[in-house]
């Protein structure tokens, strides 16, 4: 071994580098950004770094063609439904190759499948586009049954069914988009793939224009109208609580919704706008979100397609991190089209153009976000203090975590410390509340002097009006009015 390759091999042990290239030591210096209350960009440390890529290549599988879809299951095995060649390919965390689905000739081959979903129990469920129905397998990859196209007053015998995505809820009802969506919602199935109705419908935004122009135009002219309807969901998630996850991509807010058992949007804060507008030159660019997943703490990330970025949010919808972008290199995308959230919190993007999957793991500041915002959105507020000061000590701007700091401080009756952390996290509600009781704790330590001074003030301005009148009354007037 020369003295130079030594040298070389000594540095690398050293700093310690990772798959991907990418130091230990310099991770959490690498730098992202976030952005405030106003959609203003804030510098923030890079909450994820590439770890390594699965593509098929020099496997048995061989490589992908037009990917569509990725799904993590409970044993962290990465599923993979590689439209182009007409299979769902299963993978070990590692991204070694472990089974192909639906290659074989049967009534189990797959034509151009989009989506895939496997259950608590193992088995594994297929959005056949190509074959207009729903397919299960056993976790060995046997047929196990099909769900064609559904009957019902409410849909059109000349209805397209070409499924795209499907998930199964605890109960074995199936939720399927059909033909990348809907305007009326998610095709709702019970488990013997009766068709139940619609699920989750985006609704109008009140638009008074519109209404007004309803109101004044003939029939005919209505006819002439285009009509306008409600956006469609691109791609959903179900967690482990049931509540199902959705992204509409052509929508200008509340473009993420989780949705409860009776399809009621929980984010009850309405008309939140997500992602960013970004200016090109003339153009205008709008984020348009096209999958979105769920980690066991409650984290979500979505998929923006137009920026190729990540955005992550707490369980109230906060914005926690950004990260991604669109290029050719490592860590970027050229046409995202899914993500999934596996063991260790890693995510895994799914890239169509490039035919692979490429995983990410979490910085130790996102660690720190993502443990902050659990113990803040349980209440536990003394425990997530200690989180929230290391965040601010890598990042002074990180308006949550100054409100996490708020929130310990008036659990504690620290009001004014808490009123100047509602100050720089710009919390106005969370302001009035801490002023509310430290003035209410003013007026009860100070009763004794407070009361008695209340009541001569009173007095005083009583004595007061009382005097000026019965001065008034004495003055004498002229026949002009003047003072005699």
């Amino acid at each position: 071994m020369t003295f130079t390759t030594a040298l070389v091999l000594a540095a690398a042990f050293v700093v310690g580098l990772l798959p991907g290239g990418v130091p230990v030591a310099w991770a959490d210096r690498e730098y992202s950004w976030t952005l405030d209350k106003d959609k203003r960009t804030l510098a923030s440390p890079l909450p994820y770094i590439y770890d390594f890529e699965i593509d098929g290549m020099y496997q048995k599988c061989g490589t992908f063609k037009n990917p569509a879809d990725i799904y993590i299951d409970k044993n962290g095995n990465v599923w993979i439904s590689d439209t182009g060649n007409n299979r769902v390919l299963k993978f070990s965390p590692d991204g070694t190759y472990m089974l192909t689905i639906g290659s074989g000739e049967g009534p189990g081959k797959l034509n151009a499948p989009e989506g895939v979903f496997i259950t608590t129990q193992g088995d594994i469920w297929v959005a056949d586009r190509g074959n207009s129905r729903l397919v299960s397998y056993t976790a060995s990859g046997d047929f196990i049954k099909q769900f064609g196209k559904p009957t019902s007053r409410l849909l059109q015998d000349d209805q397209v069914y070409q499924p795209n995505k499907v998930v199964i809820d605890r109960r074995g009802y199936l939720y399927v988009l059909n033909g990348g969506g809907d305007f009326r919602g998610i095709f709702l199935l019970d488990s013997e793939g009766t068709f139940r109705g619609f699920f989750g419908a985006n609704r109008l935004v009140f638009d008074l224009g519109r209404l007004l122009i309803r109101m004044f135009t003939t029939d005919s002219q209505k006819k002439q109208i285009s009509k306008v309807l409600p956006t469609h969901h691109a791609n959903m998630f179900v967690d482990e609580r049931g509540f199902i996850y959705t992204v509409s991509p052509l929508g200008d807010v509340d473009q993420i919704k989780k949705l409860n058992s009776i399809g009621n949007d929980v984010y009850t804060s309405g008309n939140r706008a997500y992602g960013e507008i970004e200016r090109r030159g003339t153009q205008t660019i709008k984020p348009q979100f096209v999958d979105v997943t769920v980690d066991s703490q409650g984290i979500v990330s979505a998929l923006d397609f137009n920026s190729g970025r990540i955005y992550q949010y707490d369980q109230s919808a906060n914005l926690l991190a950004i990260f991604g972008g669109r290029g050719s290199q490592r860590g970027k995308f050229e046409l995202p089209q899914s993500l999934a959230v596996g063991n260790e919190g890693r995510l895994y993007v799914l890239d169509a153009n490039r035919n692979n999957v490429q995983v990410f793991r979490p910085t130790e500041f996102a660690e720190l976000l993502h443990k902050g915002s659990r113990l803040f959105f349980d209440g536990k507020y003394a425990e997530a203090e200690v989180i929230w000061r290391e965040v601010l000590r890598r990042d002074s701007n990180f308006e949550l975590a100054h409100t996490g700091l708020a929130k310990a401080f008036f659990k504690r009756g620290e009001y004014l410390k808490a009123m100047e952390e509602y100050t720089v996290a710009r919390n106005n509600a969370g302001w009035s509340l801490a002023f509310g009781e430290l003035r209410h704790d003013f007026v009860r330590e100070e009763f004794g002097f407070v009361l008695p001074a209340t009541i001569a003030g009173v007095a005083l301005v009583v004595w007061g009006v009382r005097r000026i009148g019965r001065a008034l009354m004495s003055m004498r007037f002229d026949d002009r009015g003047g003072v005699s």
